[in-house]
């Protein structure tokens, strides 16, 4: 009988030393305006307790007593740690802003185009090949070179300027560079005509999944007499 009652106190004397040992933590999981995230995850941070966000945003998981920090997660949302407290944790996730590197692969249409008062100036159109890269955050930079091969001019566009995240998937960039203004002209024959030049560029970069991108945009290149203008769009990685 003594053993049994022995038995029975240590199986008591360990239901108590496991129920101080554990807590419970409980609380939601909603984005910046305060919409539920269902099917987020709360986890013990560094730890194996786990538990999957309800319908309705909120959570309940047992957890060590001696847990300092707890971490929520969200795809598409940058994760979230707080410190562990005895009231409701309320865990507001942000969207996952991506900042990268990146290089694009740039071809579009080159319109080689001029004014002038001794000749009949003719539009001449042809195509544009390049490359695009530079660094994507809040705010970053880039560098462009664009080269029209069956020009005449042996100097290509090169820009650099500033990008600035304008949506999570969506930078804008501007910039300036040096280029040569090519026209042509017809006087008795077709003459091609390349002056040194400014370049600016507008437009636009998007991110595609984690690891491509896309850009769309526009150069204009002129010596304030003649004009050029490349209408580009390009594809790349990012990394």
């Amino acid at each position: 009988m003594k053993k049994v009652f022995f038995m029975l106190a240590l199986a008591l004397t360990s239901t108590a030393a496991m129920a101080q040992s554990t807590r419970i933590i409980k609380g939601a999981v909603v984005d910046k305006n305060g919409n539920p995230l269902p099917g987020a995850t709360v986890e013990a941070t560094n730890g194996a307790e786990s538990t999957t966000v309800d319908a309705d945003g909120t959570f309940s998981l047992e957890v060590s007593r001696w847990l300092n920090t707890a971490t929520a997660r969200y795809a598409g949302m940058r994760k979230k740690t707080l410190k562990v407290q005895d009231g409701d944790m309320v865990f507001r996730l942000s969207p996952n802003v991506q900042n990268c590197w990146f290089v694009n692969a740039v071809g579009g249409l080159a319109i080689l185009d001029s004014g002038g008062d001794y000749y009949d100036l003719i539009d001449d159109y042809t195509y544009t090949i390049g490359v695009m890269g530079g660094y994507l955050g809040k705010w970053g930079g880039y560098a462009k070179l664009l080269w029209t091969p069956d020009s005449e001019t042996a100097v290509p566009v090169v820009t650099v300027g500033a990008t600035k995240r304008v949506f999570p998937f969506m930078h804008a960039y501007a910039g300036a560079g040096y280029a040569n203004v090519t026209w042509k002209a017809d006087y008795k024959e077709v003459i091609t005509y390349n002056d040194n030049a400014a370049a600016f560029d507008l437009g636009a970069i998007f991110l595609i999944g984690n690891h491509f991108t896309a850009n769309v945009g526009m150069s204009w290149v002129s010596d304030f007499s003649s004009n050029n203008y490349f209408f580009q769009a390009g594809i790349g990685y990012a990394f």
